[in-house]
């Protein structure tokens, strides 16, 4: 009888040690089966979601279709993505730019983490609801950006205010130099005539029309047009300005003019001054305004050094970023 019991306990022991040999292999194995599914995304030890890779590239579609048109004269329709032209084809073009921004864009969040601004990266995608099949849409996308670009601002004032005495007087001096074309110049000073009409006082709004498209691109003095328009009925104005007294009246006409390419010297272009007046203008000359004095701005150039160099840290690190990539599901995101 003992024998007995004392081979049903050897045999309950063999028989545990072995149940706990099954499960650990079973455990093992699930655990080995799990490092072999790698996740969907990781930048810089930060996992991505599918849905919030979609949102970046999603937000490439535009600008890789207008890249393609203007360098391939291609045709956008349905082969257009998996279409090869020179080494890759539009979808890979996309999928690389959205990575590069996601590397930059989770570092400048790691940036603004450490700095107490956000609790975590990706943050701004937390609670953005899917708007299509996708989990991706351009209104979603903007609004993300918005608010990281406003919290990026803020990260660049705490920067320069913690740096601002590492800079010394030489390094400002340097900056300003080598930039005061791009962030310091003065904006050039105008003269110009201008005739200017109310609408009220304009009897025959169709002649006033075809006098006006008369001389409009042309070079006449305006004090004579004046008197010309003045024999037919119709007064104006004439007065000589320049942009730097005449509180944006004409100045901002101006601007706009120059941007469209529609302003020279000499040349008389339309202006709507106002809603009830319009004016004939011309600009006469230009004078290079010159730059606004280092120490005038010599805050604003330890602001603007302070955040190159901060932006220059980030570039650095992004490029650096480690880019883990599910291949498999990666290759099934698609544009269309």
């Amino acid at each position: 009888m003992r024998f007995v019991q004392l081979v049903e306990v050897m045999t309950t022991k063999k028989v545990n040690k072995l149940l706990i040999g099954l499960l650990t292999l079973v455990f093992m194995l699930a655990g080995c089966q799990a490092k072999e599914t790698p996740p969907f995304l990781e930048v810089a030890g930060v996992p991505v979601s599918q849905r919030v890779y979609q949102y970046f590239l999603q937000n490439e579609k535009a600008s890789t279709v207008s890249h393609y048109m203007t360098k391939y004269h291609t045709t956008y329709n349905e082969h257009f993505w998996l279409t090869k032209y020179g080494s890759e084809t539009p979808q890979q073009f996309a999928q690389d730019k959205a990575l590069r921004t996601l590397k930059q864009y989770i570092v400048e969040d790691k940036a603004l983490v450490t700095a107490g601004l956000i609790k975590k990266p990706l943050v701004a995608f937390t609670d953005l609801k899917k708007a299509d099949q996708t989990g991706a849409s351009l209104s979603g996308m903007a609004a993300a950006q918005k608010t990281h670009s406003a919290l990026m601002m803020r990260l660049r004032s705490q920067y320069a205010k913690k740096y601002r005495q590492t800079i010394t007087s030489k390094q400002l001096e340097n900056f300003y130099s080598q930039n005061k074309d791009k962030y310091w110049g003065k904006p050039n000073l105008v003269n110009y005539q201008a005739l200017t009409f109310e609408r009220e006082k304009i009897n025959d709004l169709g002649r006033f029309t075809a006098l006006v498209q008369q001389v409009s691109g042309k070079s006449s003095d305006l004090s004579t047009i004046q008197n010309d328009f003045a024999s037919k009925g119709f007064s104006g104005t004439f007065v000589m300005a320049d942009s730097s007294h005449d509180k944006d009246k004409y100045y901002g006409n101006y601007l706009r003019a120059s941007n469209s390419g529609d302003v020279q010297q000499g040349i008389i272009f339309i202006a709507w001054t106002s809603n009830e007046t319009m004016s004939l203008v011309r600009p006469i000359t230009f004078t290079n305004g010159g730059y606004y004095d280092f120490s005038t701005v010599k805050e604003d150039v330890a602001v603007k050094l302070l955040e190159r160099r901060l932006n220059a840290t980030l570039a650095k690190k992004a490029a650096r970023a480690v880019l883990q990539v599910n291949k498999a599901a990666l290759s099934k995101q698609k544009l269309s």
